[in-house]
């Protein structure tokens, strides 16, 4: 290989290089976004339950509180008896376990979405204590609970406050931040577990539509192990039976829509089509590139260069001209995700996972989690496109390689 002879032709023949290097270009970058925005709309599905670090949630419906007076269950979450969470807990999977119990509460004065939550753990609503904006997380063992801040705001509450609830007076220790509390399981209160598991084992009106214990739960979160979601998931169908709502990031990508549920779904098909149509367009350039060079290549073969030497020389070209290509293609990619990463997405969050009385002020309105698109191009898909430069270069110049060989010096100069 003339490694002279090399620079020249890809710097004096720039509309030739610049074709093929476009070619090639196009298709990588389109080929990156594809799989980036796939990889994103993934990302994105999992936000919800990876707020409270979890990858499934599950809940059991039921049906609607009679009256509405004094502690309830939402129609959307009953009861999770101690012996399904302990079976739960021992699915092949399941790696953490969070639990919680929702209720309405209404008392004489006012209606409040209470949440009871755990003092400590990783996953699930326990992650709240992050976000108390004023005041303290509660200490363990006092009558203590926390406020979120439109509904302190509402009712003129604030730390250090008495209110009542259920039947009973709790101390405010803090207020949440609702803007930066996930959009799941929201509350106005939220107070200790063992405090709601009382309220809820104490309510007449509740007990009528879903027996509970005082050990029972009625929202699970659970930390799994990727490559057994989708088992897990089954088994936990099993156990709760018909009316269980188990929810995972496949669920909120399905909410998304069609499109994005089927984007991850055909991602590999669709890239698979790229390739293909740019190893053809690249192949094309390559080929009409060859034809239009036969007399220089019936000139170097008369000076005494070998079939192979010529093979030779025309791949470097190629693959050179890819690289370039690539390495176009791979800059316009993040550009193109660049842009796309101010792009703001609306998850739908389902009733049924952030329950609110339909008779409440926007208590129907749905409710939304917002976030930036998170798309980025990974190490491995920046690699795999320079991967594919040298891959369709050497392929085309190897298909090529024949025509070149086929080429005669006495059939080429004798037409000059």
């Amino acid at each position: 290989m003339n490694l002279h002879y090399l620079v020249k032709e890809l710097y004096h023949r720039k509309t030739r290089t610049t074709i093929a290097a476009l070619g090639l270009a196009a298709g990588i970058c389109l080929l990156i976004v594809i799989n980036a925005l796939a990889m994103a709309y993934r990302q994105a599905a999992k936000a919800p339950l990876k707020d409270f670090g979890a990858d499934v949630i599950v809940q059991r419906s039921g049906d609607v509180p009679r009256e509405l007076s004094g502690a309830v269950f939402p129609c959307s979450a009953v009861t999770i008896t101690r012996a399904e969470v302990e079976r739960i807990r021992r699915m092949p999977g399941v790696r953490e376990m969070g639990v919680a119990v929702l209720l309405w509460v209404f008392d004489a004065r006012r209606m409040a979405i209470v949440l009871g939550i755990e003092d400590q753990g990783n996953v699930g609503p326990a992650i709240l204590r992050r976000y108390v904006s004023q005041g303290r997380f509660w200490e363990a063992g006092r009558p203590e609970v926390l406020v979120e801040t439109a509904y302190a705001r509402q009712f003129g509450i604030k730390p250090g406050d008495r209110i009542p609830l259920g039947g009973e007076t709790y101390a405010v220790a803090g207020l949440v931040d609702a803007s930066r509390v996930p959009k799941v399981a929201t509350a106005n209160i939220y107070l200790p577990l063992a405090q709601a598991q009382r309220i809820a084992s104490a309510s007449t009106n509740l007990r009528t539509v879903s027996p509970f214990a005082p050990s029972d739960v009625n929202l699970l979160f659970i930390t799994a192990d990727q490559d057994k979601t989708a088992r897990l998931t089954s088994s936990l169908a099993a156990l709760l039976g018909p009316k269980a709502a188990i929810s995972t990031p496949e669920s909120f990508l399905k909410s998304l829509g069609t499109l994005f549920a089927l984007s991850d779904k055909f991602a590999l098909t669709v890239s698979f089509i790229v390739i293909i149509i740019t190893v053809l367009i690249t192949f094309k350039s390559m080929a009409a590139n060859v034809s239009e060079r036969r007399s220089e290549i019936g000139i170097l073969k008369a000076v005494g260069w070998t079939n192979r030497q010529a093979a030779m020389q025309i791949t470097a070209e190629s693959v050179c001209q890819c690289l370039i290509g690539a390495a176009v293609g791979l800059l316009a990619a993040f550009w193109a995700v660049e842009a796309l990463g101010l792009v703001t997405i609306n998850i739908p969050i389902p009733w049924e996972m952030s329950p609110s009385p339909h008779f409440l002020p926007g208590g129907g309105d749905p409710v939304f989690q917002t976030l930036r698109l998170p798309i980025r191009i990974s190490a491995g898909l920046a690699v795999s496109a320079v991967v594919l430069g040298l891959v369709v270069g050497g392929l085309t110049a190897g298909l090529l390689a024949r025509h070149i060989a086929r080429i005669k010096p006495s059939e080429v100069l004798g037409y000059e």
